[in-house]
């Protein structure tokens, strides 16, 4: 499934600590997102798919939200 992270992307979040962990789950944590988006990018590109409306709202949903949390989790990485 896109974004899942591998089992040895868990061991290194499991051995992390203090700002070491907290830049690692924002890094994994926006791979997570992406994955999201992926599968909502892949589901309206399927044709028929996304036609029954509260699908398609929790699609343009997840959409919406995953965006603004990466980009928050991105600016997040980039502070001092």
């Amino acid at each position: 499934m896109p974004g899942m992270l591998t089992p040895d992307q868990m061991a290194e979040l499991d051995r992390a600590r203090g700002p070491d962990f907290d830049k690692l789950f924002l890094v994994y944590m926006i791979q997570h997102h992406e994955g999201a988006l992926t599968m909502v990018k892949q589901l309206m590109e399927t044709q028929g798919a996304a036609q029954d409306e509260v699908v398609f709202k929790f699609a343009s949903d997840v959409n919406a939200d995953q965006t603004a949390e990466i980009d928050r989790m991105a600016k997040m990485l980039g502070a001092p």
